[in-house]
């Protein structure tokens, strides 16, 4: 878990060794095999993790069609964020697109973490903070920019997303069909 001490030495986060101890001991390594199934409608998400290696992506099905809400990376949180902070079923499925490795911290270890400690809390504000972002960039993208633009967005942000996630996946999350992709990448290339 050394990343995730470098980045919230960065954030300016106080960390002193007891807390570092304390906050590291309450996370556990977890391996998952590319198309591993991490979390499935209807259940309740325990976990908040952060993404050491691998891709994963957040989706639900419609009219027999699955549309992507979010891909997440390595040095990302990973979790049905609203299932876990209110405790209720995952309207989303959770998928890794590739061999993964993450590191978890249950909800109720997170929820004593805050209790009993600044820095917890402020790690949690960070948190949440990042998670809003980029759902509000996402917003935005999607009310400001045409697919092509957001194409190629996605391609200046994510290179090497086009050869780790399938096409298909790619347009859902877009918002198009993969046909429209496939028109967009040719008028480009």
């Amino acid at each position: 878990m050394e990343f995730v001490k470098q980045y919230l030495l960065s954030k300016n986060i106080p960390l002193n060794d007891n807390d570092w101890n304390e906050f590291s001991a309450k996370h556990t390594r977890t391996e998952y095999k590319k198309k591993d199934v991490i979390l499935k409608v209807g259940e309740v998400e325990n976990y908040l993790s952060v993404v050491e290696e691998g891709v994963a992506r957040l989706f639900f099905e419609r009219e027999s069609k699955e549309l992507t809400i979010r891909f997440v990376f390595k040095y990302q949180h990973l979790t049905a964020y609203d299932s876990f902070t209110q405790r209720t079923p995952s309207r989303c499925n959770v998928e890794a697109l590739t061999d993964m490795v993450v590191w978890r911290v249950h909800y109720d270890n997170l929820q004593d973490l805050y209790r009993r400690h600044v820095v917890g809390n402020l790690i949690g504000r960070l948190t949440v903070e990042q998670l809003y972002v980029e759902k509000l960039n996402r917003e935005f993208s999607f009310l400001s920019e045409t697919a092509e633009e957001r194409y190629l967005k996605l391609l200046k942000e994510q290179p090497n997303l086009f050869q780790l996630i399938p096409l298909k996946h790619i347009a859902s999350y877009m918002g198009i069909t993969p046909q429209a992709l496939s028109r967009i990448r040719r008028r480009i290339s």
